[in-house]
């Protein structure tokens, strides 16, 4: 049997403001810091050709993200479940969580892992197309901006030294403790 030991709302504990501006400010300064870090590395001139493929990775990183951390907790496909975001709207923006408890360890490592899929993807492209290069630091620093997020999620549940499993909600997630 599994107790709640904490309960946590991270955009009435953040504010969604607040997250927006951390996201921000995350992806500027991680586009800023790896972009010189390029730079440095491989002075070549840089070219705007391919901007249109550019665009389409822009356009599909978020579903990217969203996917890789979907395949991460594949093993629970029979729990997931879909929650519309905006109500009367053509736009499907679906919140998609998963209704058993997960291992505290497995849920950590799925919140973590489009991060650093993604970011050693592109640092990849970028060595082996360094003429493009830009493009692909700012993809990782969006991606960065899209994990804060996931970060702030690993943050609470790293730091809660009680529970074994996690939940999520809608609202959320509980931490959970078997008893």
């Amino acid at each position: 049997m599994l107790n709640c030991s904490r309960s946590i709302d991270i955009h009435s504990r953040f504010g969604l403001p607040r997250i927006a501006f951390i996201s921000f400010v995350t992806m500027v300064i991680t586009f800023f810091i790896s972009f010189e870090i390029f730079h440095f590395r491989h002075d070549v001139p840089l070219t705007d050709k391919h901007f249109l493929f550019f665009l389409v990775l822009l356009f599909f990183l978020y579903p990217i993200h969203k996917a890789i951390h979907l395949l991460t907790v594949f093993p629970y496909f029979k729990h997931f479940r879909m929650h519309k975001l905006i109500r009367h709207s053509w736009l499907p923006f679906y919140n998609i969580y998963v209704d058993k408890p997960i291992n505290k360890i497995y849920f950590c490592i799925c919140l973590l892992m489009p991060l650093l899929t993604i970011t050693l993807a592109m640092v990849f492209l970028a060595r082996q197309f360094p003429e493009h290069g830009h493009y692909a630091m700012f993809l990782l620093a969006l991606n960065a901006g899209y994990s804060v997020m996931d970060v702030l999620y690993l943050k609470i549940i790293l730091f809660s030294r009680q529970g074994d499993y996690i939940e999520e909600h809608i609202n959320g997630f509980m931490i959970l403790e078997k008893k």
